[in-house]
């Protein structure tokens, strides 16, 4: 046999050679399904850690808005208290600011920390705002240094509601803000 045809036999015999075709559908379908589910078993773990991450900082930067609301509210107030202008009231007392301040939905009257605010009297006040809820804004003297110093009152409601159960004492860079909790208002006393 000659070369030439013994290739000719070998490439006969093994092109007559051939799957079944049951084994070849068998062969396509799987090539079909793995193609389907490959990219879905790629993405599925990005997208997992993606929420995971999410859910991880959004819960953070929630965190941290809520430890750090009352420096802010501290800040908004010794602001105020540097461009105090004029009264509303002219008053000597918590009743009369009271008195004067007659669209006020909560009392200016505290209830704690008496000794504290027993070192100042009441000057005047004005209606105000805090973090969209209405408040009092009261100027005060301090009886024994004559300095003039802001008491402010406001109900905890709306974003102040965070602040319940608050006792802080800010420093901020040219005022020294106490913030408390008092029968559902806020106070803060900024010197």
């Amino acid at each position: 046999m000659e070369d030439k045809e013994l290739d000719k036999k070998i490439s006969g015999h093994f092109m007559s050679q051939k799957l079944p075709a049951e084994n070849v559908q068998r062969i396509l379908d799987q090539v079909q399904t793995s193609k389907k589910v490959v990219w879905w078993h790629y993405w599925a773990p990005v997208a997992a850690a993606a929420a995971i991450v999410m859910v991880f900082s959004f819960q953070m930067a929630r965190s941290y808005e809520d430890g750090e609301f009352y420096f802010d509210v501290a800040g908004e107030i010794a602001m105020r208290h540097n461009s105090f202008t004029d009264f509303e009231v002219e008053a000597a007392s918590h009743e009369g600011v009271q008195a004067g301040l007659k669209d006020l939905a909560f009392s200016v009257t505290p209830l704690m920390k008496q000794k504290i605010l027993s070192a100042y009297e009441v000057i005047g006040a004005r209606y105000c705002q805090l973090e969209g809820q209405q408040a009092a804004h009261m100027q005060v003297r301090h009886r024994t240094t004559g300095a003039l110093c802001t008491l402010y009152v406001a109900s905890l409601n709306g974003p102040l509601k965070a602040l319940k159960n608050i006792d802080q004492n800010v420093k901020l860079e040219t005022h020294h803000v106490s913030l408390w909790e008092d029968s559902d208002r806020l106070f803060a006393l900024v010197n």
